[in-house]
């Protein structure tokens, strides 16, 4: 007997057949319990498994744009941020596999952009919660072109409310990431409803990403942070 892949929970999936969204969660999980845990749960492994520091970035180290997604400061930020992903796999089910991957690593890119250029300077930052605002402003834009109810709409403002008032008072939490993912998770929705849906744009720019996420994790793993 032959066996056709290894087969996980979940229906019978291989792993090449689980939902975007599952890879990036288990991604994300296992960069955290194995790199994070090789390199140490501190501020210096931290950086060291690809965090933002905004100096080390400004040196040439541009990979932390799309690492930092990846690396999250505590058991507690990891699962926050994975539940918060898992509930909004929505986007994934309504735009399909592409757009979904490239409004979530877009968005956290650009989220990371922003805050470098409002002066990140030696601060140590991570998390997915950029990428995630970009999944959240994607499911606000598809409720203001009503694709969604207003009853979805009114939800989404509710909670965007409740998070603007978080961010505020929380100064701990990056809110320019927040605000540069959501924005671009808007804009990335506006042109893939109203500009271009073609599966051929989609998957092409899906493939790039993820082939720019997967050089970036490997020159995180063998750039010494003296390296700038």
């Amino acid at each position: 007997m032959k066996r056709t892949g290894f087969q996980v929970f979940g229906g019978g999936r291989t792993i090449a057949q689980w939902p975007a969204s599952w890879k990036i969660i288990a991604l994300t999980v296992i960069w955290y319990v194995v790199v994070q845990t090789i390199f140490g749960h501190s501020v210096q492994g931290d950086a060291r498994a690809g965090a933002m520091v905004g100096v080390f970035v400004t040196h040439g180290q541009i990979f932390r744009l799309l690492t930092a997604i990846f690396v999250h400061l505590s058991l507690m930020h990891l699962l926050v941020n994975m539940v918060s992903l898992w509930t909004l796999t929505a986007v994934e089910s309504l735009l399909g596999a592409n757009a979904f991957v490239v409004i979530y690593l877009v968005s956290g890119l650009f989220g990371n952009v922003l805050s470098l250029a409002m002066g990140a300077g030696f601060t140590v930052s991570a998390g997915a919660s950029g990428a995630i605002f970009g999944l959240f402003g994607a499911m606000l834009g598809l409720a203001f072109l009503r694709i969604l109810p207003t009853v979805v709409r009114n939800q989404l403002l509710m909670i965007l409310a409740i998070n603007v008032v978080l961010d505020i008072t929380h100064p701990d939490i990056d809110w320019l990431a927040h605000l540069g993912g959501m924005v671009a998770g808007i804009l990335l929705t506006l042109v893939y409803v109203n500009v271009n849906r073609s599966v051929r744009l989609w998957r092409t720019a899906s493939i790039t990403m993820v082939c720019l996420t997967a050089i970036s994790l490997i020159a995180c793993l063998v750039t010494p942070l003296s390296a700038i």
